[in-house]
């Protein structure tokens, strides 16, 4: 992109992220000498004046916020065309979104280490009176340690328009309704409230939900349906979708889900202590715990105590010497005193120890009863399936239990029985108005239902309007996949080695303009950048086999270093030691340009020493020279002793001449 520098101090290098209200460059600050993300506001938000002057308001109030959590705010203002822009620190890594993309559902533990950095954050803002409105996946970075960034607090805000217009006397005060967006906007926003700390807590468990599910609790292509989802259903339970997740852990999200605000925690400063407790405790000590059982009983032991002041109160003291006695005295009614009993002690005190003897022995049972109801196996109930019934299988330890796949989409559905060691298939479409088009109708076997790791998951879609395959080639994967699975279409992704980004589209299947429909499947060609294995099976001899080959790099600079790793596999062993060769030469194979010969692993693994059945991971480094001339060069290798190369029986998917096997091709530069 052409150099552009922002009020003589920010430039811009590159685009780095486009959304619907914003777009985001990689800058340099000048002055300061270090990296910055530029975010401008796009049109046509950026010719409101009153969105403008609110993004850059409230770009202004999250700037005061310093959090190890929180994406700092360095600098906000407007370049010459008057577009507001806010200079952030910039975070090298990936959004939450990506990372549940990638490896959804997260382990229980770090789900909840990722909620509870989220919930750090954003208590920094609840606690400035700042309220984010917006909280999503998208919005939170994920940086290269593991740590959160929570990012574009206000944006939303600012982007929203009062809605005064609909007052019946025109003159009511405006109410700042925030939406969000649908997949994790709150009950009360959806209903037109005005956001809460408590709304950016309902946020942060439909995360959390997503985190140990892999999927959002709610589904359905069209926003305002999915709005009332919130309002009026329950999700699926996390046991559900996941059969690993403690039931505490359900309860606990169930109770950030609310849908009344005050059920749930006030902010998320509460919400992170509560994560915080959990993770503390873990989850083995979520069952029932054995009580201590005192061995001498307190309870008796005080009734003496007080029966024995007792008779010390009620006792008469002596008369004094050379007193007469005095008649006992009746008392009121004509009762007579109870006698003194022989041996020092009165009856009330025998009568209270008696009572204290009775309250032991049954408290005796309690006791027992307690204890035996601690310390009792816990029987946990196993989900009655719904119409089929538990298959058999030899090996107890590849059990698993079918989550529930109704509602979610083909893609959603994919990811979540592969999460618990299942697949899934398609096998049929449905007209109904129960789901949405392209989401799961029913699924065989049911909910519940124990079955063998590796077994399918049958499925029947909601029928779905025709769709037109858009061109989509040369755009990046992110920018294009979430797209098309809110369509029902499930992406099948083949990555390859290619010199362009990782990630981006080379070739699409189904091609543009072909028509197709909720569940069916689309298969995209994706660059893998170097990291990406060559495959090349080919055999030497009988004995050996080149299954692939590493070159992480396009190209080099005269001088430099190119890393090459080799995997072989025995087949048969070898009785002679040979040496691998890596030759670099012009492409017409007239010139050699470097070369390594040496045995394999550095010559720490002789072939004479591989065993049948055996893989060697056999890396070189090659050294080009200074003097090496810009130009295109192949890579060939093989392996050879003194009478000459292993010859090569079978090419595999390689180009082989003279039994040098060609592995790829780099560039030089000037």
């Amino acid at each position: 992109m052409k150099s552009t520098v922002l009020n003589d101090r920010y430039r811009l290098i590159e685009l780095v992220g486009a959304g619907g209200m914003a777009t985001v460059y990689r800058g340099e600050d000048v002055m300061l000498e270090r990296h910055v993300a530029v975010k401008f506001l796009r049109e046509p938000y950026a010719s409101d004046h009153e969105a403008r002057d609110r993004f850059l308001l409230e770009g202004r109030a999250a700037a005061k916020l310093d959090h190890p959590n929180i994406v700092r705010i360095y600098d906000v203002g407007e370049d010459a065309g008057h577009h507001p822009y806010l200079v952030m620190e910039l975070v090298e890594g990936e959004d939450l979104k990506a990372v549940i993309r990638r490896d959804g559902p997260l382990d229980v533990s770090r789900a909840l280490s990722l909620a509870r950095e989220i919930c750090s954050g954003v208590g920094q803002a609840h606690t400035a009176g700042i309220v984010h409105c917006d909280l999503k996946p998208q919005n939170i970075l994920v940086d290269a340690g593991g740590h959160v960034k929570v990012t574009d607090f206000g944006i939303a805000r600012a982007l929203q328009q009062d809605d005064a217009d609909d007052s019946p006397s025109g003159d009511a005060e405006p109410v700042d309704v925030v939406w969000g967006s649908p997949h994790y906007l709150s009950p009360e926003q959806a209903m037109g409230q005005p956001p809460t700390p408590a709304s950016d807590v309902y946020s942060i468990g439909v995360m959390l939900y997503e985190m140990l599910t892999g999927v959002p609790p709610f589904h359905d292509p069209d926003p305002a349906v999915l709005a009332m989802k919130h309002c009026r259903e329950e999700p699926p339970p996390l046991t559900a979708l996941n059969p690993r997740i403690p039931t505490g852990l359900d309860w606990l999200v169930r109770k950030i889900l609310s849908k009344d605000p005050a059920r749930r925690y006030r902010n998320a400063d509460q919400l992170g202590v509560s994560l915080a407790s959990y993770l503390s405790i873990g989850q083995g000590s979520t069952g029932p715990q054995t009580p201590v059982v005192e061995q001498t009983p307190v309870i008796p032991t005080r009734l003496v105590d007080e029966a024995v002041r007792a008779g010390r109160r009620n006792h008469t003291p002596p008369p004094p010497p050379g007193a007469r006695p005095s008649p006992p005295r009746r008392q009121a009614g004509g009762t007579q005193p109870v006698p003194k009993a022989k041996g020092g002690l009165d009856a009330n005190l025998w009568m209270l120890i008696g009572v204290a003897a009775v309250a032991v022995l049954g408290l005796i049972p309690l006791w027992l009863f307690v204890y035996r109801a601690y310390t009792a196996p816990v029987e946990r109930p196993t989900p009655a399936p719904e119409t089929a019934t538990v298959q058999p299988t030899s090996d107890p330890e590849k059990i698993v239990t079918v989550p529930n796949l109704r509602g979610l989409s083909a893609a959603d559905g994919e990811r979540l029985a592969e999460s618990v060691g299942l697949q899934m298939e398609v096998i049929g479409q449905e007209e109904t108005t129960d789901v949405r088009p392209g989401a799961v109708v029913e699924q065989t076997p049911g909910v519940g239902t124990r079955v063998s790791e590796g077994d399918t998951i049958s499925v029947v879609l909601a029928a779905g309007r025709p769709l037109v395959m858009p061109e989509i080639v040369g755009y990046d994967l992110d920018t294009v996949q979430p797209g098309l699975e809110s369509d029902g279409l499930i992406v099948g992704l083949v990555e390859v080695r290619s010199p362009e980004s990782k990630g981006f589209i080379l070739e699409q299947t189904p091609p543009t303009e072909t028509e197709v429909r909720a569940g069916d499947t689309i298969t995209l060609t994706v660059s893998g950048g170097g990291d990406v294995a060559i495959p090349l099976a080919v055999n030497l001899n009988g004995q050996v086999l080149l299954e692939q080959a590493w070159v992480s790099q396009f190209t080099y600079r005269a001088g430099g270093t190119v890393p090459v790793t080799l995997r072989w596999q025995c087949l048969e062993p070898l009785d002679a030691s040979y040496q691998v060769f890596i030759h670099v030469l012009t492409q017409d194979l007239g010139t050699l340009i470097a070369q390594r010969d040496i045995i394999p692993v550095n010559g720490l693994r002789p072939t004479n020493n591989w065993s049948a059945g055996e893989v060697v991971n056999d890396p070189h480094q090659v050294q080009l020279s200074e003097s090496t001339p810009a130009g295109t060069y192949q890579i060939r290798v093989g392996l050879y002793k003194a009478d000459g190369r292993l010859p090569v029986v079978d090419v595999g998917e390689a180009q082989v001449l003279d039994d040098t096997i060609l592995v790829t091709t780099i560039t030089v530069q000037p």
